[in-house]
């Protein structure tokens, strides 16, 4: 068994190497010339401003402006759980962001919706939901830049 699975691994090796296989964001991708080019819009909140620091931590920071990040983000809280006492225990936060990447000329290049949620327990102290509402929201904007960033790779490859 332990030699059948050896043969798998190296037959699907093969296989990758002969198809042309190669990381999306290596060392010579296309995705690099991508990188520090994109001027994500300016945060005007703390939520934007972490969803912003996640974008840059993907993108990179621009140091050369070839394409604006435009964006509108919007975030709801609904409770998802009620204990018996009536008491919430636990809020759902769903976030949806609209963005789009325009060239230098203005010309849009991509329109995409970004949907994602994370949740968080109110069962604590004050101070101990505050913090794990604030944790959720940065967890959030860390799912929404990843899903903002893998669109642009996709867009790079085509």
């Amino acid at each position: 068994m332990w030699l059948f699975s050896r043969r798998g691994f190296f037959l699907a090796t093969l296989a990758l190497a002969g198809c042309g296989f190669e990381p999306v964001n290596g060392v010579n991708s296309k995705f690099q010339l991508l990188r520090n080019t994109v001027l994500v819009q300016a945060p005007t909140n703390r939520v934007e401003f972490e969803l912003v620091r996640n974008l840059e931590v993907q993108l990179g920071q621009a140091v050369s402006k070839l394409y604006d990040l435009q964006y509108k983000l919007s975030v709801d809280e609904e409770i998802i759980v009620v204990s018996a006492a009536q008491e919430i225990n636990r809020y759902s936060l769903v976030g949806l962001l609209e963005y789009s990447l325009v060239d230098s000329g203005g010309i849009v290049l991509l329109t995409e919706t970004a949907k994602s949620f994370t949740g968080y327990s109110a069962t604590g102290t004050t101070v101990a939901t505050q913090r794990s509402k604030r944790d959720a929201y940065d967890r959030l904007m860390v799912i929404l830049a990843k899903q903002v960033s893998n669109s642009l790779l996709i867009l790079d490859r085509s």
